[in-house]
């Protein structure tokens, strides 16, 4: 299990989250790009907006997802420069993220140029429900 969900969920469950997310988005608040490759979803990503007045710059990115099966064949990096593409398209010049420490993603977003700002202990669960820190990341864009 992944992108923001426990072992405990369950996979249907988990689709229907997000059949409902795809179902009912509010272009004006987030922004969601799919990858697929033979009629298959192989990637997806998503841009929260900020609803602040004086943040309407900034979006977090959410729920970045590549298939196991499409990694190491540059499928992240292109989701992830669609992604900022859709951004500058929308005139946001700065993205954050957070991902769990330590892990695999640390050293993807580092290699596509996102700072790390700093680690907040306990901030989240592991899939398999133990408490995990967040690694807190950005980017500032430019055309």
């Amino acid at each position: 299990m992944a992108l923001g969900a426990l072992d405990t969920m369950g996979l249907a469950a988990l689709e229907r989250w997000y059949r409902q997310v795809v179902a009912n988005l509010d272009e004006s608040a987030r922004i969601l790009l799919v990858g697929e490759e033979d009629g298959e979803i192989v990637a997806m990503g998503q841009l929260a907006l900020s609803g602040a007045t004086n943040a309407d710059h900034r979006a977090e990115v959410q729920r970045v997802g590549v298939a196991s099966g499409m990694r190491g064949r540059g499928t992240g990096r292109q989701l992830m420069a669609a992604l900022e593409a859709a951004a500058l398209e929308s005139r946001l010049t700065l993205l954050w993220l957070t991902t769990h420490d330590g892990t695999e993603a640390c050293a993807f977003y580092e290699a596509i140029g996102y700072t790390k700002l700093g680690v907040m202990p306990e901030y989240s669960r592991r899939p398999d429900g133990t408490l995990w820190p967040g690694a807190f990341y950005f980017k500032v864009l430019s055309a």
